[in-house]
């Protein structure tokens, strides 16, 4: 239901729908407005009568309120206007009432101010006064009215002032006079409004104003109070009277620009060529990523614009030999560069006192933090501060985060330092070389130089990078520290806090190129709250990089540096990522084929699973190369049973999502360990779903066999009354076309899963049949069976796709077969869709020629050739030669080469 909106601000009223309410004459229109300031709590009479008449109420005010509650009561209904014997209540939610909207944004405004978020607060400021309409409680009538009206007249000259204040901080103070004006005229006596003109015309340039000001108010306040200006006034007349003239030197200190190698950042240069003067603009990213060569390069570009000098200041925030500059000797270098010949003992205001007026480019390269930052930003509207840092600072001026570059760009870098021709001669290995150095600016120039120098060639240096373990030993410069990949990340790891740098190395050991929070957290050991925490302060510092929400990544170089730092949880850690992978793989895995019986009794998902057939099924396709790579990390840290129960639990999911090279890749890793532990029930599973892999690569037929032929032989010497031996040892008996060992293995597991009320067994032991029927030449059977396993799965509601496209074609194979063409096509249709929605390329030439199979024989031949067309490069050899068979058929010629 829609709660009425009440305007307080201005002509008291309410609309419901966009539509006024009509809330009657003065009287109760006035109690209307009484009741709204205390919204949704309960005023007695005595107060309403108070409010409405004061100390001299009529024989008849309660009868009357009563009267003006039942008017209120028809506009508003019975539910927003309660009335009990302790009084009456308006039922509203109080962001309802502009009055309380109002005063929350600005308490909003004050608590931004506390914390020097200056651009925050002006936005707060602008929707405060969005809310006002006017002279507030218009219509109104009583004591209360004035009361009230002077409260939120004060509170709006508040909000004003504030909003005006958060202005001149920002550096739009010519923004600010015109209001801060009107405010004096009406307001003559208030010294901090006064103080708050001067400065904005101070910074604006118009300093003759500014002293006109303040002679203004300074002999208000002798003829009304017959006081001084206060001190703040005074200290505000001071530095505008002792504004300085402009200095003898023009600073000019930014470094070399060397523009010949400068590479991509095309759009962080627009960026910056839009941001104005008066504004602080802050370059963060990673180490290494080039945020130094960016600001200068952006300087050196726009030098025109300051002609009253360049300043460039290091603030050397992360030198853990030195430590950071302290503003007060960052202002010092400043002061001197500006041609000050004394240090004053404020040296802040007399930095700021030489910038007014003037067209300064400022640049503070390597800051560790705001506070060391503040003290030092040009306040004047002609001037550009620049901050450069590996953390986040928050100072109220636009952000250009850097990242690392795109591979066009990295290879771009390297062809402006190598020359064009030698990364033409061999771009394979320039590309390779970019990724080696994970697209990072530093990295790149430092092997392109080394590759300069003669000490490698382009495809020497690519060889050595190869190996992990070595390639920051080959990133690195012995005469140059800042040059030194892994000396520029050591600056960064050691101005961590012992609880972050445990966390960056203990993220390090995560095998994977993505994290996600409960990964972080199982590393960790600690709960999910704790690991955001926790990481977000390595994100802030930028050591680790978000992806989405709750994942993150480290920079490949910066992973490898990570895992070089001795941490001796490392083992315990990747023991608890990998119980947490399993238990999650293992809860998604009963998700898309819920009932397929466990790999591990015991897995205990740490985290809710995705819930339902897509999300699961999503979930599958972006973890998959993660947990592939945790595989790998199991089986190479001697965790041999995780990763052996990991590669056969990622069967389903590789499976569902037609991933069949890596599927293979995984086996092979968790075949390797299951020997090595001497566990036959996963060696089996695992050879079959090496075969099952097979299957679905064109041309890997033999191996699909042979696969099959391992996993009957060790299955057949096991308990067959295991109902995943018994369903693994059916699949290999159908692979291998041993009919009538599997019909009877598959008969006897359709009763059982029947009679455990196992839908998913139930289905597939039915389909399994349904194919050993066909190739048998029992087509009627074999439609039986096909139907009944459709059957079982529809009615089971499971929303498994592969399943769902399985029982579509077989159905539909099992019609083509008895001779009933016509009625495989729909069929056959729907396991085609399937096919593609998942990207099943075997699945998709079955499908397409059993499709065209079927439209050829029910004498429909639209789309029959296209079919075929398609399905040839997507075949395996033996249904590559049916499809041209039947092209040749169906379009009478020679069958295409």
């Amino acid at each position: 239901m829609v709660d009425p909106a009440v305007r307080l601000l201005g002509p008291v009223g309410a609309t419901l729908a966009g539509a006024e309410l009509n809330l009657g004459a003065p009287g109760p229109r006035s109690l209307f407005a009484r009741l709204a300031l205390s919204v949704d709590e309960t005023v007695s009479a005595d107060d309403l009568v108070d409010a409405l008449w004061g100390e001299a109420p009529p024989r008849t005010a309660r009868s009357t309120v009563y009267t003006y509650a039942s008017i209120l009561r028809k506009a508003l209904g019975d539910k927003a206007l309660i009335g009990s014997r302790a009084g009456y209540r308006l039922a509203l939610p109080a962001e309802t009432v502009d009055v309380r909207r109002f005063e929350a944004t600005f308490r909003a405004a004050r608590r931004l101010w506390s914390a020097d978020d200056h651009g925050a607060v002006l936005a707060e400021c602008e929707r405060a006064r969005r809310e006002w309409g006017g002279v507030p409680l218009g219509g109104a009538v009583g004591p209360f009215v004035q009361r009230e009206r002077e409260r939120l007249d004060a509170l709006f000259l508040d909000v004003q002032e504030l909003r005006c204040a958060a202005l001149v901080e920002i550096g739009r103070p010519a923004d600010a006079i015109a209001d801060l004006s009107e405010l004096a005229r009406e307001n003559p006596l208030p010294e901090r409004l006064h103080e708050m003109l001067m400065t904005a015309q101070h910074r604006s340039g118009r300093t003759a104003e500014a002293l006109r000001t303040y002679d203004r108010v300074r002999r208000a306040l002798d003829d009304e109070l017959g006081i001084d200006p206060g001190r703040g006034l005074r200290e505000a007349y001071e530095l505008v009277r002792s504004e300085p003239d402009k200095p003898s030197v023009v600073p000019a200190q930014l470094p070399h620009g060397g523009g010949a190698h400068f590479t991509g950042r095309a759009r962080h240069l627009r960026e910056l060529q839009a941001v104005g003067p008066g504004s602080v603009v802050v370059i963060d990213g990673p180490a290494g990523v080039g945020k130094t060569t960016l600001a200068i390069r952006f300087g050196h570009l726009v030098a025109d614009r300051f002609p009253d000098g360049q300043l460039f200041v290091d603030l050397r925030g992360f030198d853990t030999r030195s430590g950071p500059v302290a503003p007060a000797d960052a202002l010092d270098r400043m002061l001197r560069a500006l041609g000050a010949e004394e240090q004053p003992a404020d040296r802040a205001e007399r930095y700021r006192s030489l910038l007014a007026g003037r067209k300064v480019l400022v640049v503070l390269d390597n800051a560790v933090s705001a506070d060391q930052v503040r003290p030092l930003l040009a306040d004047a509207p002609g001037c550009l501060t620049l901050v450069t840092s590996r953390n986040r600072l928050i100072l109220g001026g636009p952000r250009v985060g850097l990242n690392t570059l795109s591979p066009a760009e990295s290879v771009a870098l390297l062809a402006s330092v190598l020359g064009a021709d030698q990364v033409r001669e061999d771009p394979d290995a320039a590309s390779e070389l970019a990724d080696q150095c994970g697209h990072l600016p530093l990295a790149l120039r430092v092997a392109a130089e080394r590759i300069g120098s003669g000490a490698y060639g382009l495809t020497d240096m690519v060889d050595e990078l190869r190996r992990e373990e070595d390639r920051l030993d080959v990133l690195a410069q012995d005469d140059d520290e800042l040059s030194d990949v892994r000396a520029v990340f050591r600056l960064s790891y050691r101005s961590l806090d012992p609880e972050q740098a445990r966390a960056f190395r203990l993220l390090g050991v995560h095998p994977g190129t993505d994290i996600d929070l409960h990964e972080a957290a199982a590393l960790l050991g600690v709960d999910l709250g704790t690991a955001r925490d926790t990481v977000a302060g390595l994100v802030r510092q930028h050591l680790v990089q978000p992806t989405g929400t709750d994942r993150y990544r480290l920079h490949d170089l910066l992973r490898i540096f990570a895992a070089e730092q001795d941490e001796p949880e490392a083992d315990a850690a990747v023991s608890r990522l990998l119980a947490c992978a399993l238990a999650a793989a293992h809860a998604v895995r009963a998700e898309l084929m819920p009932g397929l019986g466990d790999i591990v009794a015991d897995a205990r998902c740490p985290h809710p699973p995705p819930t339902g057939y897509d999300a699961a099924l999503t979930w599958a396709a972006d973890r998959l190369p993660t947990l592939a790579a945790t595989v790998r990390a199991a089986a190479d840290r001697g965790h041999d049973r995780y990763a052996a129960q990991l590669a056969a639990t990622l069967a389903v999911l590789c499976y569902g999502t037609s991933h069949w090279v890596l599927w293979l890749q995984v086996i092979e890793i968790g075949l390797a360990a299951a020997r090595r532990t001497d566990d036959p029930l996963n060696i089996a599973r695992l050879c079959n779903d090496a075969g099952v892999a097979y299957d679905f690569l064109p041309g890997h037929e033999d191996q699909a066999i042979a696969c099959h032929e391992v996993a009957a032989e060790i299955l057949a010497g096991l308990d067959r009354t295991d109902p995943a031996v018994a369903a693994n040892l059916a699949v290999a008996h159908v692979m291998l076309g041993r009919l009538r060992g599997s019909l009877e293995l598959l008969e006897r597991d359709l009763d059982s899963a029947h009679e455990q009320a196992n839908p998913l067994f139930e289905a597939i032991a039915a389909f399994n049949l349904s194919i050993a029927l066909s190739a048998r030449g029992d087509s009627a059977r074999a439609l039986e069976y096909g139907r009944r396993g459709a059957a079982v799965l529809t009615a089971s509601g499971a929303a498994n796709r592969p399943m769902f496209g399985h029982a579509s074609e077989q159905v539909g194979m099992s019609f083509l077969q008895a001779g009933h063409p016509a009625e495989a096509i729909g069929h056959l249709e729907e396991a085609l869709a399937v096919w593609r929605e998942l990207d099943n390329q075997r699945g998709m030439a079955t499908a397409m020629h059993s499709l065209a199979e079927a439209r050829h024989r029910a004498g429909r031949a639209d789309g029959v050739a296209e079919l075929l067309t398609a399905a040839l490069p997507l075949a395996d050899r033996s249904r590559a030669a049916a499809i041209r068979a039947l092209l040749a058929e169906v379009s009478g010629a020679a069958s295409p080469r």
